[in-house]
């Protein structure tokens, strides 16, 4: 108890054990406190192999995730597994496109005449 108050478990708990309480009141007590008492374990990383073409180019990207959109649909990797090796050809994806754009940006700050 702090100053006098109940924290929220002891608040959960009293109901829990409450025998005069409505039992569906007392199950809801229980599911609530139970979050407290036993969180859920983090969800262990693991590796995981996928044999993915070079993804230095347009054409290497697009097979990619294509490679990766069939490993999860056949199992090979969960979904979330999937999402995250998106996330990384979209990274090289960005990355291309932003060195192609600064490429461009010189090439036509190089063809104006200087002022």
């Amino acid at each position: 108890m702090m100053d006098g108050r109940k924290t929220p478990l002891e608040y959960l708990m009293d109901i829990m054990t409450d025998e005069n309480a409505d039992e569906k009141r007392r199950d809801w007590a229980a599911e609530k406190a139970a979050a407290f008492l036993h969180p859920r374990p983090q969800p262990v990383a693991r590796s995981i192999e996928v044999e993915l073409p070079d993804t230095s180019t347009v054409e290497g990207i697009t097979s990619a995730l294509n490679v990766i959109t069939q490993a999860a649909a056949s199992g090979q990797i969960a979904p979330a597994e999937a999402q995250s090796l998106s996330a990384l050809i979209e990274a090289q994806r960005k990355a291309i496109e932003t060195g192609e754009l600064l490429e461009r940006i010189e090439k036509l700050e190089a063809s104006q005449p200087t002022r």
